[in-house]
């Protein structure tokens, strides 16, 4: 139940009082009500929990097909391995279904940058004739070359005689 969903229960079972109420010397018909209102400003939405992309994206694809949470569980057919592999821990399970019920946020995804002695980025790299290979690094305002492995990160880092760096 949301703040809204709670306010018309609320009003549903009376808890809006039209009776006057002396409070400091002045009538107030809307003293339990005031009451409640300030209560429920304090009362605290439910925090998003951050998932990581391909997880976002399944969960879009479950409510465009109006699967509950139950029959995302009970299921895994369609599931890309991505996320199977992240369901597998419980603790991402709490998660996954917090997720579901109450939305999220995209966790972004680590990057790496390679840099050299010069605190240069890596900002090109190609293949040239036969077996050799270009790169170059660069201390203007061009873009680094962004890695989404770690692993690549390192590999290309040790070819061209750099360090990784994780943005």
């Amino acid at each position: 139940m949301n703040k809204q969903e709670l306010i018309e229960k609320l009003r549903e079972h009376g808890a809006w009082c039209t009776e006057c109420h002396d409070i400091n010397g002045k009538k107030d018909r809307y003293v339990k009500a005031a009451k409640v209102r300030e209560l429920l400003d304090q009362l605290d939405e439910p925090q998003k929990v951050k998932v990581p992309e391909c997880v976002a994206g399944y969960i879009v694809w479950c409510h465009s097909e109006g699967l509950t949470l139950w029959e995302v569980f009970k299921t895994i057919r369609g599931m890309p391995e991505k996320v199977w592999e992240w369901l597998k821990d419980e603790e991402h399970q709490a998660i996954f279904s917090k997720a579901y019920t109450d939305g999220y946020e995209v966790e972004e995804e680590p990057k790496w940058k390679i840099i050299n002695d010069q605190k240069y980025c890596l900002t090109s790299i190609e293949a040239g004739y036969g077996n050799s290979l270009h790169w170059a690094f660069d201390s203007t305002k061009k873009k680094p070359i962004l890695f989404d492995n770690e692993e690549t990160a390192m590999y290309t880092a040790y070819i061209t005689g750099g360090t990784v760096e994780k943005v």
